[in-house]
């Protein structure tokens, strides 16, 4: 089912497991992960420490630029994270 809400989690490490709706965001090692948003269970991995990805914080709302697109999975998912909303394309 797609989601149109994520809700970003700080921890050290991204954990084996991860839950839907839910960034996983290392600071020290400058990655977040997630599940694609579409629902079909594939781990999403954006690193943070190149000049491509930016991770804007905002309390608790955070945004993930530039978009996701995930066109090399089969579900071809391509949506923005936008203060903890999804934004479809």
């Amino acid at each position: 089912m797609k989601q149109n809400t994520i809700t970003a989690k700080f921890s050290k490490f991204i954990p084996e497991v991860l839950e839907n709706g839910i960034l996983y965001v290392s600071l020290e090692y400058h990655t977040a992960t997630h599940k694609c948003c579409c629902g079909c269970g594939e781990k999403i991995v954006t690193p943070l420490n190149n000049d491509w990805w930016k991770l804007q914080m905002n309390g608790e709302l955070v945004s993930l630029s530039p978009s996701i697109g995930s066109f090399s999975l089969a579900c071809k998912s391509h949506y923005y994270i936008k203060e903890n909303k999804i934004q479809w394309l």
